[in-house]
This record gives C-alpha cells, sequence and structure tokens, in this order.
C-alpha cells in the first residue's frame, strides 16, 4: 500500500514536469511551419539530379496529365530505365524551360520602360513629398 502511495506521488511530480514542460513550449505558426516545409523542399529539389514525374509536376507546378501528354508525346526529355517509371534529369528539364524563351516585342519593350521610368519619377516625388 506504501509503494502504491510511493508511485502515485512520483506519477503526479511528473506529471507536473511534463505540464510545466507543454506550457514552456513555444508555438510556432502554421504559416512558419509551411515556410520551413518549403524551404526544405527547395532544398531537396535543388540537391537532386534526377526527378521523379511526381516532383516535376511539383517543380514545373503542372498537372500529371500534362506531364503525361508530354511525355507520351516525347516533347519533354525523360527516361524509363524500366519500361514503367518515369525520370527526369534536372538539367535537362531546366535547359527545356530555357528553350520556350518568349522575347518581347520592340512595342511592349517600349512601354516597360515608359512603367519603369514613370514609376521611378513617382517614387522621387514621394520621396520629395514626405521631406
Amino acid at each position: 500500500m506504501a509503494k502504491k502511495k510511493i508511485d502515485v506521488a512520483i506519477l503526479e511530480k511528473r506529471i507536473d514536469l511534463l505540464e510545466m514542460q507543454v506550457r514552456d513550449m513555444k508555438v510556432i505558426e502554421p504559416n512558419a511551419i509551411d515556410e520551413r516545409l518549403k524551404n526544405i523542399e527547395e532544398a531537396l529539389y535543388s540537391s537532386k539530379e534526377m526527378l521523379t514525374s511526381k516532383e516535376v509536376c511539383q517543380y514545373l507546378d503542372i498537372s500529371q496529365s500534362l506531364l503525361y501528354k508530354l511525355t507520351c508525346s516525347a516533347r519533354i526529355p525523360h527516361y524509363k530505365p524500366r519500361g514503367k517509371m518515369v525520370y527526369f534529369e534536372k538539367k535537362e528539364i531546366i535547359k527545356w524551360i530555357k528553350t520556350h524563351h518568349v522575347i518581347m516585342s520592340d512595342e511592349s519593350e517600349e512601354s516597360l520602360e515608359s512603367e519603369l521610368n514613370d514609376s521611378e519619377n513617382n517614387e522621387e516625388t514621394t520621396q520629395k513629398e514626405q521631406r
């Protein structure tokens, strides 16, 4: 009977300690966790040379059906070492992305330059007004 009382007293102390530790723990916001996970995923993608189809979909932000269409029509570089699983070399994917470069026309370049100049002038005016 005395041993049970000691065991209960020890358990109560341990529970109290655990409760104190839980109260002392910092609360991490879900957005911070999501941001950390995103950084980890980006680090993983940057260190991998070969990507799976799921990883390529995430990397390119496209659906699996679109990736399937691109691989079936051989419009995206890929490998099928055992006939079923599809793999992609990251360097080739980046090269493939760069082959689809859109060149701006002279008109759009001029309008972009004028927009940039206007925004710079607005910033200067705002800074002068603040002084």
